[in-house]
């Protein structure tokens, strides 16, 4: 099975503010564990919501696909 850990930003995050090294560092120690457990298997990260799409789902009739439109 395979899940996506997701952390809401704050406004540092989204400006491109690093973390400071002491969480860097434990944030990769705490991937190396996951690793070395066969647990995690990728790690890349994602871009900030700035770079993102909103994706809103319009009406939808029983057993349609939803109708999307990218904002």
């Amino acid at each position: 099975m395979r899940f996506m850990v997701i952390v809401k930003a704050s406004k540092d995050p989204e400006a491109g503010v690093m973390p400071s090294t002491e969480l860097l560092a434990a944030m990769g120690k705490f991937n190396e564990e996951l690793v070395k457990a066969g647990i995690m298997e990728a790690g890349e990260g994602l871009h900030p919501t700035s770079k993102g799409a909103r994706i809103k789902y319009a009406g939808r009739a029983a057993g349609s696909a939803p109708a999307v439109r990218f904002s």
